[in-house]
C-alpha cells in the first residue's frame, strides 16, 4: 500500500534540517506523544546522519482482534530516520515487533517559501500475511497517517527552539 503526506513547516529549510538531525528533538518529540520505553541505540552525526530509535505505541492505537494475537496490545517500534542532510532528502524505515510487516517512506524537504518549509513524504507499508495482509497494510496505513499528522503538530512547537 502506497500514500503520501506532506508537513508544513513556518521556518526556512535550514532551520527545519537543524531540528530533523538533532537527536534531542526526537527524544523531546517522542516524549510530547507520549510513547513509552523511548531510547536511541545508534546515533550517525554529519552530513550522512542517521538515528536509529526504539519505542512502544500504546494510546490511541486500535490493535483489531484479529492482528491482536500478532502484534499485542502495545506496538513496540523500531525506527530508523536517514538524512543526507545538504540535499535534503531521507528515508524513514519502521519495523513493528511482532508483525511480518514494514513501513518505509522516502523523504524530502524543499523551501515552500523564502520562510516557509515542506516535508514530502512518500509512504510504502507491506505486509507479508496472506489473505488479511491487506487488512493489516490498511490499519497500519490509518495510524502511520494519524501519527504522522500528530508529529507534525509537536514539531512545529519545538521548532521554534531552533531559529
Amino acid at each position: 500500500m502506497k500514500f503520501t503526506s506532506e508537513l508544513k513547516y513556518p521556518k526556512p529549510v535550514d532551520v527545519v534540517m537543524k531540528m530533523f538531525t538533532d537527536p534531542a528533538y526526537f527524544e523531546r518529540k517522542y516524549q510530547a506523544l507520549e510513547v513509552s520505553d523511548f531510547a536511541v541505540t545508534q546515533h550517525v552525526a554529519g552530513d550522512s546522519f542517521s538515528l536509529r530509535y526504539r519505542f512502544r505505541a500504546a494510546g490511541e492505537t486500535r490493535v483489531p482482534d484479529f492482528a491482536r494475537k500478532l502484534i499485542g496490545d502495545a506496538i513496540r517500534v523500531g525506527q530508523v530516520d536517514a538524512w543526507h542532510v545538504s540535499r535534503r532528502v531521507g528515508t524513514i524505515d519502521i519495523e513493528i515487533g511482532g508483525a511480518p510487516a514494514s513501513v518505509h517512506a522516502d523523504m524530502k524537504l524543499e523551501a515552500d517559501s523564502a520562510k516557509t518549509s515542506v516535508l514530502k513524504l512518500d509512504w510504502q507499508v507491506r505486509c507479508g500475511i496472506p489473505l488479511i495482509g491487506g487488512k493489516i497494510e490498511k490499519l497500519i496505513a490509518g495510524d502511520v497517517q494519524r501519527r504522522t499528522a500528530a508529529d507534525g503538530q509537536v514539531s512545529i512547537k519545538l521548532l521554534a527552539d531552533y531559529a
